[in-house]
């Protein structure tokens, strides 16, 4: 594991008080990647862009059943990952693997980098730079939509479910999309507006960037490495809760070493890429329309997470009130040593057992619908 990928937000949750490079027990098939262009996108805000290229990876063989349904399932990335950080035992090993809940040798497993992220078109890599269109979260859903449908040929998916940010999403493909999957399964999420102290810590984050005047608007020619450093180490504090960091680094000594590692590698990030993904949820508000999900949801957060406290009564409450009736399950699981706060969201075996009590009950009697 590179050193810089532990100071990533998306990858925080593999934060070890090691480098060493650790192979995973990987017994699921080899991934294939590609990329998919999209011509002429045009975003919400009115801004297009002639070309929008989108990365994934897949694993298994995509199966279409007789009444249109398939074996198809979408798993979505954090803010500022890509498909890459689920691939490791914590997360493959426990789903991918034979026998496994979403075995790849029976499910065709989607990966793919959202629009800013990854290896998909994003601010850092395309000309555009700082005039990169401001992309939200519903312009992410509706090109992964056309992933699916035009490249891939899928018209139904056996689930769709994601962490953090990809929890969001999952929340939101049920509204935008709602006769499109069986099952869905947002983790580390609430279905709410970000505001109170996530708003607070997100908008601190884009301050950071945007306030050090080597940032120029976006047109630096050097990483704004002060406040870059700064948004990357407020991430930091938030992706994990205090009892795991107390876990892992006893001491004040530890804590320093750690700290000492990560600085060096802050210029490898992009702070218009940072900014730009942190900015895509200003429009994230899918309370309102939970009741348009037509498909069994569940939902599955852990009571040490700082971004979605379970103190605030916000995800039993959604699914209760705001869902139809029968449909939707809360879950808030105990703060334990298997938990990491936010991060928890790559431990799959906290929430496994959920994700196949979900997948019988949406076992299709031809391989579809539920």
């Amino acid at each position: 594991m590179r050193l810089s990928n532990l100071f990533s937000f998306a990858l925080g949750a593999l934060v070890t008080t090691t480098v060493a490079n650790e192979q995973p027990k990987q017994a699921w098939p080899k991934t294939q990647s590609g990329h998919f262009s999209i011509s002429n996108f045009t975003f919400d805000s009115g801004e297009t862009l002639d070309q929008l290229d989108l990365h994934y990876r897949t694993l298994g063989k995509l199966k279409v059943y007789p009444d249109g349904t398939t074996n198809a399932v979408l798993i979505m990335h954090g803010t500022t990952g890509h498909n890459e950080q689920f691939l490791n035992d914590d997360f493959a090993s426990v789903l991918f693997n034979p026998g496994q809940p979403l075995d790849a040798s029976k499910y065709f497993l989607i990966l793919r980098d959202s629009i800013g992220h990854g290896n998909s078109s994003k601010p850092s890599t395309h000309a555009l730079r700082a005039r990169f269109p401001s992309y939200q979260y519903s312009d992410m859903i509706r090109a992964d939509h056309l992933l699916l449908t035009e490249h891939f040929g899928i018209d139904h998916m056996r689930l769709i479910m994601g962490v953090s940010m990809g929890g969001m999403h999952t929340w939101m493909w049920g509204e935008m999309y709602p006769d499109f999957m069986d099952a869905l399964m947002p983790i580390s999420s609430l279905p709410t507006q970000i505001a109170g102290h996530n708003r607070l810590w997100r908008r601190f984050v884009t301050e950071m960037i945007t306030g050090d005047p080597a940032w120029n608007e976006g047109n630096y020619e050097e990483q704004p490495t002060v406040g870059l450093g700064g948004a990357l180490m407020i991430q930091q504090v938030m992706l994990s809760s205090p009892a795991y960091w107390q876990r892992g680094f006893p001491t004040r000594a530890a804590v320093d070493a750690y700290v000492d590692q990560l600085v060096p590698h802050i210029a490898e990030f992009d702070a218009n890429d940072q900014l730009f993904a942190w900015n895509a949820s200003h429009t994230y508000d899918p309370e309102a329309d939970l009741g348009r999900i037509k498909v069994p949801l569940t939902a599955v957060n852990t009571a040490d997470d700082w971004m979605n406290p379970p103190e605030l009564g916000i995800l039993e409450s959604s699914v209760k009130n705001k869902m139809k009736r029968g449909l939707g399950k809360a879950i808030t699981l105990p703060a334990s040593k298997e938990t990491r706060g936010h991060s928890s969201y790559i431990q799959a075996n906290l929430w496994k057992d959920e994700l196949k009590a979900l997948l019988t009950k949406t076992k299709s009697r031809k391989g579809g619908r539920w």
